[in-house]
C-alpha cells in the first residue's frame, strides 16, 4: 500500500507534507524489500539492511511532517 502525504488531523492543524522524492525512495525501498524478503528470508544480511535503509527514510519521512527537516534530508544515505 504506498504511503499517503495527507496528514488526516483536524481542520485548522497542517503539517507540512512529505516530499514527492523521499515518497518515491520510501516506496522504491519498500519494493526492494519485499522482494529480497520473498527471494531469502528475514535474516539475510540482504533484508536487514534494506529494513534499516527503510527505516532511515521513514523516519525522515516522519520528521518532515512535523515540519523539521526540509527535503535536504533526503540526500542522507
Amino acid at each position: 500500500m504506498p504511503i499517503s502525504s495527507s496528514n488526516g488531523s483536524a481542520p485548522g492543524l497542517r503539517r507540512p507534507k512529505v516530499s514527492a522524492d523521499l515518497l518515491d525512495k520510501i516506496e522504491h525501498l519498500r519494493a526492494e524489500l519485499m522482494h529480497a524478503a520473498d527471494e531469502t528470508n528475514f535474516n539475510s544480511e540482504a533484508v536487514v539492511e534494506l529494513s534499516q535503509r527503510l527505516d532511515h527514510y521513514i523516519v525522515l519521512a516522519q520528521t518532515q511532517m512535523l515540519g523539521k527537516l526540509s527535503d535536504s534530508g533526503l540526500s542522507q544515505e
